[in-house]
């Protein structure tokens, strides 16, 4: 006879890993969708949407309505395509019911991980980083973006194997056919449930940060302020900023990290040779900072150069990436 303790933790671990032997068919089906609408409501309240089967992201503002759609659309496909891949590889009768209702819950850690993403200190944290990329941060900030991380794929790993036990289960299929069929409607699904949410009306494309388009003539001290870093940066000189810089960004952006960030750029896209300048950007939730954009000028490609200015035009942050033609 096992021990009680035995079948207690037996017992968890169904239901971390296997709920389904508990919940099937219209139960999973119901708690699923019910987690799933609460995840979509929680989440279009802070403008963050799923924009695909594994995306949960900070989007251009949009109607409520948006995020719960794309909610269920995000489970209604991906079910579809496994009911579809099931019939095909399995010799049992397989219900859509089942399918569609174990597919519903394992979808469930998506409402921890809603919680996290819309929480004041994740949100507080992650603003700062999006406009200013070298912020120095605290030790206990540094620990706790590490850990938020580590928990968020810890959850979405966990999602994945409640999909592929759900699929497994509902279609009493299992070995490579299983996993290569999960695999390919998970793939599907990801593109088909992009493209879906994109018909939408009025629907955005999803963006990093909240800005609009602004007049200012302050891209010119921008231009002129990255100009003379990265030319130095060229030259070898890799210096301390002075009074051009905000406080913070002075003390992060030190002349180990310019170094390092120089040795990159240079293997991506060559020697600096100049700017262009594009737009300025006004960030909705820091007004006080402008983002002013440029195409730079390399040997071997024209990156995006970023750079970001407060009110009183210090330098409060520099970006060098891949052009997109959208602000992202």
């Amino acid at each position: 006879m096992d021990a009680p303790h035995t079948r207690t933790t037996s017992a968890w671990h169904l239901w971390l890993f296997n709920p389904f032997h508990f919940l099937a068919g219209g139960q999973a089906l119901a708690w699923g969708l019910a987690c799933i609408a609460l995840t979509a409501w929680l989440g279009g309240i802070f403008d963050f949407r799923f924009t695909g089967v594994m995306y949960f992201q900070h989007t251009a503002p949009a109607p409520l309505w948006h995020a719960i759609a794309q909610g269920f659309m995000v489970w209604a496909i991906p079910s579809a395509l496994l009911y579809i891949g099931g019939r095909l590889i399995s010799r049992s009768r397989v219900r859509p019911i089942d399918v569609f209702g174990t597919q519903a819950l394992a979808r469930a850690p998506w409402l921890l991980i809603a919680l996290i993403a819309v929480s004041p200190p994740f949100r507080s944290i992650a603003a700062k980083l999006l406009t200013e990329p070298f912020l120095d941060l605290s030790a206990w900030g540094v620990a706790f973006i590490s850990l938020v991380a580590l928990v968020l794929i810890l959850l979405l790993v966990w999602m994945v194997l409640l999909m592929y036990r759900a699929f497994a289960v509902s279609c009493n299929v299992a070995g490579g056919r299983a996993i290569a069929v999960f695999i390919a409607a998970i793939a599907i699904g990801e593109i088909a449930t992009g493209a879906a949410g994109r018909l939408l009306p009025g629907t955005a494309a999803p963006q990093t940060v909240t800005s609009a388009p602004v007049q200012s003539e302050q891209h010119h001290l921008a231009a002129q302020l990255a100009t003379q870093i990265l030319q130095a940066h060229e030259q070898g000189r890799f210096e301390a900023l002075g009074p051009e810089a905000a406080e913070g960004f002075r003390k992060a952006f030190t002349a180990e990290i310019q170094r390092h960030s120089y040795q990159q750029l240079r293997q991506l896209f060559g020697t600096f040779e100049g700017l262009d300048f594009v737009e300025t950007h006004s960030i909705e939730s820091q007004p006080h900072l402008l983002i002013h954009r440029f195409r730079g000028r390399y040997s071997t490609a024209s990156p995006e150069v970023r750079v970001v200015l407060d009110q009183d035009g210090k330098l409060t942050g520099l970006w060098i990436k891949p052009w997109q033609d959208q602000m992202q």
